[in-house]
């Protein structure tokens, strides 16, 4: 689980190698291009992040998830720097673009989110090395709230990809399946792993990384959008300071101590109250690492697709559509949420009537008021929680009606060719590329039982819809209103996407947790937070009292972030065991004197320190992680449960699984009915210590 200094230099510089010379390969490439140095800077980290998770991928294929295929991954990475450094024309590139000093105060006042993102920066990375297996006086590990009950299974997907080589992987915590799970937000930890870092290190440096991708790229697209660094300073605030009115039920019905506590009762997650909406930096961004990695791709790309259609940029679109062809297998929700916005931007991109414009105002209170209405009918008769899907399909059937009555048009205006030059060069690497991670991976996982499905209102138990997304989103939602129809129509045909974006996550479900729709619903957060910043901006640049200004403006910041701020205050003091000092020795037993292949038999309980911590397989995992997959674990818990209480009676199971060894801890005997005497008959102890023994099974 731990390795030496030198280790964990080695696999950051190999880490290191590909972001910077993503970064310089995209300096290069968008030379001609009128982009910042911070925005270039951004993208080829990007960029040089996404070819550190495929390269060695690709070569897995045919060598396995090895040291060699790194290092193939490396000498490939190392030809492709210097083919573009001897292709390209450095012209203004990364060395003279510091000829003039940096002037900070000028910067600052450009670029006032700078200083908040920097404060986020430290209290994200304060929570994820508090969060992160941090090993306590007593020899046990710890974690935090947020990270109690995923990061275990992050850990298990990180460390049996770098332990068993295997590719393509199984879930390792339910043997004989296909990993379906975008698993490449994991693989990256798992590179730096094998590579020999600790597991805290490549648990935690790429998610460094990757936060900052998140800031950045979401503050770019804002600005990109509105050309004003004081919207996006804003918007920001708005969308990773979301709160909501939670504060209120704490304030009237709840003792405020309960906040820094008990678990998951905050302002942002009571669910009695039916408050949802998680906090982004805390419930997301921390815990959800296909979310943090999915956004890190997904939100610069937004503000460099926005520029490309801007400028109509075909190099620009080229190279996003290859960034957008890698994010199926980190984040399925990032990708499905970045194919609406480009359906969506580019049929505005061929619409030219102008009479849209009274529409698109009205689009965002028909929205409300449909969806009301829906949810009244629902609770009389049922009937849209059952047709959903039918629902969908016709109104996206209306939109393909709209759009090929464009395309015909362009066809018909001879102007099709610029839309093919553009759209069509961004959409030809994606249909190449990721076609087949969504045919090979994606689909099969998402043709079982729980999966695409009708749903309704997302997770809204009892309200009516206008006041669950009050209460949940807050002051941005009420404010959202006067903003959309006062917003231009430039603007407003960018933040389309989020209605078409509601529309499907609130009659659809993707995956057997109809929560995970959230993952959709923050991308169509990202673009009200846009329109209500600028719409904020502008009514403080009208000529009126100053007192009244920062009186109203401070009103407004303590109730929109009040909540989140008592959500983030709680994540920062939680703290866990995760795994016991008798289980971290054991698994430290197990790496050192066990098969990397080997499988073994113990409880499924969450936090299983086997599983996680060793990078063995183990019979059955647990079902919160297991169920919402699509798997299902009713059969294998039963015979697990058999395995224990007759293991004489039942050889063919511990064959059928393959298991080498059995693993009895507190767990299991809580859990279980343990035949010690008939695990004695078919096993032999080679452990014992501090209630853990773990039994070597027999030749059977």
């Amino acid at each position: 689980m731990s390795e030496g200094s030198i280790g964990n230099i080695t696999a950051v510089l190999y880490y290191m190698f590909f972001v910077i010379s993503g970064i310089i390969i995209m300096f290069r490439l968008l030379n001609s291009q009128k982009l910042s140095i911070m925005f270039k800077c951004l993208l080829g980290s990007v960029f040089g992040t996404l070819e550190f998770q495929w390269m060695p991928i690709i070569f897995a294929f045919f060598m396995d998830f090895t040291v060699e295929a790194h290092i193939c991954a490396l000498v490939i990475q190392v030809l492709v720097f210097i083919l573009v450094i001897l292709k390209t024309n450095g012209g203004h590139g990364f060395v003279n673009t510091y000829k003039k000093p940096m002037e900070w105060k000028r910067f600052l006042c450009e670029n006032p989110a700078s200083i908040i993102i920097f404060a986020s920066f430290v209290i994200f990375a304060y929570c994820l090395n508090t969060h992160t297996i941090l090993l306590n006086s007593d020899g046990s590990l710890h974690t935090g709230q947020a990270t109690y009950s995923d990061m275990n299974m992050h850990i298990g997907f990180i460390t049996s990809i770098a332990k068993q080589h295997t590719f393509p992987p199984e879930y390792s915590i339910y043997p004989g399946v296909k990993l379906a799970y975008p698993f490449l937000s994991d693989s990256i930890s798992s590179s730096l792993y094998l590579l020999g870092a600790s597991l805290r290190v490549a648990y935690i440096i790429p998610m460094l990384v990757a936060v900052m991708q998140v800031f950045g790229g979401f503050y770019c697209f804002i600005k990109f959008w509105f050309k004003k660094g004081s919207v996006a300073f804003v918007a920001f605030i708005l969308f990773f300071y979301d709160g909501g009115f939670g504060f209120i039920h704490f304030l009237n019905k709840v003792n405020f101590s309960k906040n820094f506590t008990e678990f998951y009762f905050t302002p942002t997650s009571i669910g009695d109250y039916n408050y949802r909406w998680a906090q982004i930096i805390a419930n997301m961004l921390i815990p959800q690492r296909a979310t943090l990695f999915g956004w890190a791709v997904l939100f610069p790309l937004l503000a460099f697709l926005y520029y490309a259609k801007e400028n109509r940029s075909i190099k620009s679109f080229l190279i996003a559509g290859i960034m957008a062809a890698g994010l199926p297998m980190i984040h399925t929700h990032s990708f499905l949420a970045l194919g609406i916005i480009c359906v969506v931007w580019l049929f505005w991109d061929m619409y030219k009537e102008k009479e849209s414009y009274l529409l698109l105002k009205l689009a965002g209170i028909i929205w409300v008021v449909f969806f009301f209405l829906l949810r009244i009918y629902n609770d009389k008769t049922g009937l849209i929680e059952k047709n959903g899907f039918i629902i969908m399909i016709a109104g996206l059937g209306i939109i393909a009606v709209l759009f090929v009555k464009e395309i015909v048009l362009c066809f018909k205006n001879s102007t099709i060719k610029s839309y093919i030059q553009t759209w069509g060069v961004f959409l030809i690497p994606v249909i190449l590329f990721a076609l087949p991670q969504l045919l090979f991976w994606t689909f099969g996982q998402a043709s079982g039982d729980g999966f695409l499905r009708s749903h309704f209102n997302w997770s809204n138990a009892n309200d009516n819809y206008f006041i669950f997304y009050l209460k949940n989103i807050g002051i941005t939602f009420l404010i959202f209103f006067p903003a959309w129809v006062s917003a231009k129509k430039k603007e407003l045909q960018t933040a389309s996407p989020m209605l078409l974006i509601f529309f499907i996550a609130e009659l659809v479900v993707f995956q057997p947790n109809e929560y995970d729709n959230n993952k959709l619903l923050f991308v169509a957060f990202v673009f009200m937070c846009g329109i209500v910043s600028d719409f904020v901006i502008k009514l403080f640049e009208k000529n009126w009292n100053i007192i009244l200004k920062c009186a109203l403006a401070v009103s407004l910041l303590f109730v929109g972030v009040f909540s989140s701020g008592m959500t983030i205050a709680r994540e920062c003091v939680s703290d866990y065991e995760l795994y016991s000092k008798a289980q971290v020795d054991a698994t430290e037993y197990i790496e050192k004197n066990t098969d990397e292949r080997a499988v073994f038999l113990t409880g499924d309980n969450h936090n299983n320190a086997v599983a996680a911590l060793t990078g063995r397989s183990i019979v059955c995992g647990a079902d919160t992680f297991l169920c919402y997959h699509g798997i299902n674990t009713v059969e294998r818990k039963s015979e697990v449960a058999n395995m224990y209480a007759d293991p004489v009676g039942n050889k063919e199971l511990y064959k059928k699984y393959n298991v080498s060894y059995i693993f009895v801890s507190d767990v299991e005997t809580d859990e279980f009915q343990i035949n010690f005497e008939g695990l004695g008959q078919i096993a032999e102890k080679v452990y014992d210590a501090q209630n853990v023994v773990i039994y070597k099974c027999n030749e059977l």
